[in-house]
């Protein structure tokens, strides 16, 4: 679910050093151990990407920021570590 004001962008990043994954806010998986969102936004890890809201634009930012992550559950074609 998209929280930002104007429900304008669909990734978020985690930027806790243990944790640096990308979330698809569109395909985010809610359960116990699933995404985290609300927890990652309350502990201040999180930080919109102002990207294009497509799927190559995100592709291309994984590839230009190799220290993140896709999240196993709502990005698990992106999940590579």
């Amino acid at each position: 679910m998209r929280r930002d004001v104007n429900k304008q962008y669909r990734y978020l990043i985690n930027t806790d050093q243990d944790n640096l994954e990308v979330h698809d806010l569109d395909n985010e998986q809610t359960g116990e151990n699933e995404c985290q969102i609300n927890d990652i936004i309350k502990s201040g890890n999180a930080k919109y990407l102002l990207i294009p809201d497509n799927i190559s634009a995100l592709k291309e930012w994984i590839t230009r920021n190799p220290s993140y992550d896709g999240c196993k559950y709502c990005l698990e074609k992106e999940h590579r570590k």
